[in-house]
């Protein structure tokens, strides 16, 4: 297959497709589009310096109009004040009875009591806690429902949900949503599954790989996307597309970005040091969220599988490929899900005869320890 590039074509010259917040953020533009009614966009990748994201068959006419677009649409609904008011309330709310009830476990624990007699202050003492915690959950959940600018992320700030929250979630998403609007239930299917549950009481469901913010730092998943859709801009989509990055935005980080591994190790200086706290690309990130739907989740066997991921020598490693003729959402799907792909050392004439041109593979790790354990990708490599 020959690259082939059309009139109405326009390069994304900042985003680096082996790079994988790059390659994600190609992904979201091409999700973003479509969802905005851009039918026939396609997207291909040229070989530059690196590799370069090329959109076909747009309706945008320039790089402007495209930012316009995009901007318009990460942006979801708008959100009323008063529904942002009392989200917070609530949430405010509900953490401080999820402190309660930690705050009684360790006062139990600092009893030093033992066998039955511990037993008994745990179930007597921490349940009222524990139930007046769920209570202020479900009033919490009923808020954010109200104050999100997209519906799939109503089931929490963190992917640790339970299978009951996703399913029911998921039942309503399915219901409303179209052919030709399923983003959201697209994005809650790449989150988990309700067959797959994980931790000591086995309600809450295993989050997809791509979750690399679990609460260091008071960032967590879907609340970072909460906010960064609250940041989309125009200026700054157009920034994240068209222009160098510079790096220039604090926080708020999916921390898909092999540079966020700052390691003291891999520094000239402190990386916790006033000046050197760490920084990315807004609505990259953000754009590699939206990307998500191109990576859904399903039980394989009694773990999680995740579109793209496969543990290899040891490592769980995301692996992608970047192809030349500019292909449609469907065909990027089938492309990501080549088994041939997830091969330790990929069959490179097998791969090139379904249009594939490179492969690139990155390991996700994790540095530190809990509760300050970050997540990162590596730097990719071609395989």
């Amino acid at each position: 297959m020959t690259a082939r590039v059309a009139s109405n074509s326009i390069a994304l010259p900042a985003l680096d497709g082996t790079n994988p917040l790059g390659f994600l953020a190609a992904l979201g533009v091409l999700a973003t589009l479509r969802d905005a009614g851009d039918a026939a966009v396609r997207l291909g990748w040229r070989r530059t310096v690196t590799w370069t994201p090329v959109l076909e068959g747009l309706s945008a006419g320039n790089a402007d109009a495209l930012s316009r677009i995009v901007a318009d649409r990460l942006r979801g609904k708008v959100v009323a004040a008063e529904a942002e008011s009392v989200r917070e309330e609530t949430q405010s709310a509900f953490d401080a009875a999820a402190k309660a009830v930690n705050d009684k476990r360790e006062e139990i624990k600092n009893r030093r009591l033992r066998g039955t007699e511990r037993a008994t202050a745990l179930k007597t003492e921490v349940s009222p806690f524990e139930q007046a915690r769920e209570r202020q959950r479900r009033v919490w959940l009923d808020a954010l429902d109200s104050a999100v600018r997209s519906p799939e992320l109503a089931i929490g700030k963190h992917l640790n949900c339970t299978a009951t929250e996703f399913r029911d979630r998921a039942i309503v998403l399915a219901d409303q949503s179209t052919h030709a609007d399923r983003a959201a239930v697209d994005l809650l299917t790449a989150f988990g599954s309700d067959a797959c549950i994980v931790g000591k009481e086995k309600v809450r469901i295993a989050a997809t790989p791509f979750c690399f913010t679990t609460g260091s730092g008071h960032q967590y998943f879907l609340d970072t996307v909460r906010q960064l859709m609250e940041l989309a801009t125009p200026e700054r989509v157009r920034a994240a597309l068209f222009e160098r990055w510079t790096y220039k935005d604090e926080g708020l980080s999916m921390r898909w970005d092999p540079l966020e591994d700052r390691r003291y190790a891999l520094m000239d200086r402190d990386p916790t040091a006033s000046g050197n706290r760490p920084q990315t690309v807004w609505m990259a990130n953000l754009l590699g969220y939206r990307a998500l739907v191109f990576f859904p989740s399903a039980p394989y066997g009694h773990h999680l599988a995740t579109t793209a991921w496969r543990r290899i020598d040891g490592n769980l490693t995301l692996t992608w490929p970047v192809w030349e003729t500019p292909a449609d959402p469907d065909t990027v799907r089938s492309l990501l899900q080549c088994s041939e792909l997830q091969a330790a050392a990929p069959n490179h004439d097998a791969i090139a005869a379904r249009g594939i041109a490179a492969v690139f593979r990155a390991r996700r790790i994790q540095v530190g320890q809990a509760p300050l354990l970050k997540i990162n990708f590596s730097a990719a490599r071609s395989v």
